[in-house]
């Protein structure tokens, strides 16, 4: 081969591996430029999403509570009054042994309290043809579930009322058409030493009472307590 054809050769061969050399390092920087720009979107994406949540988490602490009289429980004393006890009014009538009768023991100065109710047929809410009946002292009747305070929606029949405003009717049938009667709790636990409190579900199939329980807060620098005396039929 003559000189001039094998510098031709060696030219093209190296023009050849150079221009390979530029593709690849093309290539390689296209891969690198690519995961650059994929890291870049992640770390956005999530900034974003990292956002969003702090921003979400924030609204729902400043929201205002749907429930505040609900959630302030947790912060006050109970007492457990009634627990799971079956009553009902077999022919439409109340029967000493469906009946709980229980003495409240007060001593001290209540700044506020609750009475807590909650209930079921069949492990399910009343219906309109059941009712709770719960007096303090004489005073009271079947609880008007309308004018219940706001709670969290549940299985079962759970209503929550402050001790000064109780909303009742006197009699059966049942109904949230009629105007209840009110009445003060609370003035009891200001003059007595011992409150009556009975309670009954009207009912014609036998229903439970899982729990009734007095919410509680003492005045301020002062102690107060409320317990049991006994617990029986009547």
């Amino acid at each position: 081969m003559s000189d001039p054809k094998k510098r031709a050769n060696t030219g093209v061969t190296i023009f050849l591996f150079l221009f390979a050399s530029v593709l690849i390092f093309l290539a390689f920087k296209q891969q690198f430029e690519s995961q650059e720009k994929e890291a870049e979107l992640t770390q956005r994406i999530s900034q974003s999403v990292t956002e969003q949540v702090v921003n979400r988490v924030e609204q729902t602490l400043s929201k205002p509570s749907e429930f505040p009289d609900f959630d302030s429980l947790s912060r006050l004393e109970k007492l457990v009054v009634v627990s799971d006890f079956e009553s009902w009014t077999p022919g439409a009538n109340t029967q000493d042994e469906k009946i709980r009768k229980v003495i409240i023991l007060d001593r001290g100065d209540l700044a506020k309290a609750y009475i807590y109710v909650r209930a079921s047929l069949d492990s399910k809410a009343l219906t309109r043809w059941e009712s709770i009946y719960v007096k303090l002292d004489n005073s009271g009747g079947h609880l008007f579930r309308k004018e219940s305070l706001p709670i969290p929606k549940g299985d079962k029949t759970e209503l929550l009322y402050t001790l000064d405003n109780i909303p009742y009717l006197q009699s059966v049938p049942y109904s949230e058409l009629r105007v209840p009667l009110h009445v003060d709790w609370f003035q009891f636990f200001r003059n007595k030493a011992e409150v009556e409190l009975l309670t009954f579900v009207s009912s014609l199939r036998p229903a439970l009472i899982e729990e009734i329980s007095l919410y509680y807060e003492c005045i301020e620098a002062s102690e107060c307590l409320l317990t049991l005396k006994n617990m029986g039929f009547r």
